[in-house]
């Protein structure tokens, strides 16, 4: 079958595209040529956990690949027939866990795969969902639309050192549910999660405090707090506040980074899912860019509202274009963005 050709510099010229790109080559069976990886990015080509996450697929699938090194700026992937059902893998320093699984997950899922990982490397790292974002606000929404999968982090990791833990299972998606996130709750169940590791357990403590006033403030009184400290191979600390359930899912969370206090990372989480709720949105602009996509797939159109329809998004919903000939389109709609997706089978 001839290769999909994939410019990896259109739009916003980042590791999205790759990751989509790899997900829908799992997923309708067709091989891929992207060319001018991350070209975007300050530093182009393949990171490790871009290398990472070509490499397990193509484990997983049996598939054939080539370029999978740092750096490259190209890479080819042929999917196979599925070979393997648990696989472990050391990526090294901080490598992002959760951009890994961003790009396997739904290839596994949606192509009827159950399969299970041994994860180390970064779990907390900038540039990236953190470990609570993915298994929470992440994790919800894609059962949502009919993907299940459970992770848990046994150690984290932060910059630069990583040395994070995570196993994850996913379990064969039956086919993707379309959503239509059109009318915002009128109450809203938030919640916050700090975490630290390697440092003085007030940090952990004065990011929380001053994320629960922050919200308290702006009228959300967090219906659960969770705050904890643990050992690790590198000093970091993360947030997470979010709103679940009830036709929403947002989430905002902020990496703690040395000489930013801790009051400004907690405060940095909460004011930015604020504005989300504020905005009238059902899902926040990070989530947006990963499930969108995928809905594509569903056998209906589907609808939600965003803060913002970002250059991540853009390019995300471009590539599933690609693959599945969807249409798209964004409206204006008062302080955010109504987006719709219409899959082939739709139109």
């Amino acid at each position: 079958m001839q290769f999909l050709e994939v410019d990896g510099s259109q739009g916003e010229g980042g590791g999205q595209i790759l990751r989509t790109a790899l997900a829908f080559s799992v997923i309708k069976g067709r091989p891929v040529r992207v060319s001018k990886v991350r070209a975007g990015r300050e530093v182009p080509g393949l990171r490790r956990q871009h290398v990472s996450a070509l490499k397990i697929l193509a484990e997983i699938f049996d598939g054939e690949l080539t370029g999978a090194v740092e750096g490259s700026s190209q890479v080819s992937f042929s999917p196979g027939r599925m070979k393997l059902r648990r696989l472990s893998v050391d990526m090294g320093t901080a490598a992002s866990i959760t951009l890994v699984l961003q790009a396997v997950i739904p290839a596994a899922a949606i192509s009827g795969s159950s399969v299970s990982f041994d994860l180390r490397g970064g779990t907390d790292v900038p540039w990236s969902p953190t470990f609570d974002y993915f298994g929470t606000v992440v994790r919800r929404s894609y059962a949502a639309i009919g993907m299940e999968f459970e992770a848990k982090a046994l150690r984290r990791g932060y910059y630069p050192r990583g040395g994070g833990q995570v196993t994850a299972s996913v379990r064969p998606s039956e086919g993707i549910r379309h959503l239509d996130l059109i009318t915002p709750p009128m109450a809203h169940d938030v919640r916050v999660w700090s975490r630290c590791g390697r440092l003085p357990s007030h940090v952990v403590e004065r990011q929380m405090a001053a994320a629960v006033s922050t919200l308290k403030a702006a009228g959300y009184n967090p219906s659960e707090t969770e705050a904890t400290s643990d050992d690790a191979d590198s000093p970091g600390s993360s947030v997470l506040v979010s709103s679940l359930g009830g036709g929403e899912f947002l989430g905002s969370d902020s990496l703690g980074k040395k000489g930013v206090p801790a009051e400004e990372v907690g405060r940095t989480a909460a004011e930015s899912l604020v504005a989300a709720i504020s905005s009238g949105a059902t899902l926040d602009s990070n989530l947006a860019d990963m499930i969108l996509p995928l809905l594509s797939l569903a056998d209906s159109p589907s609808r939600a509202k965003v803060p913002e329809v970002t250059p991540h998004l853009e390019t995300s919903l471009a590539i599933a274009k690609q693959f599945t000939s969807c249409s798209y389109r964004q409206t204006r709609a008062g302080r955010c963005w109504v987006v719709e997706v219409i899959p082939t089978q739709a139109d």
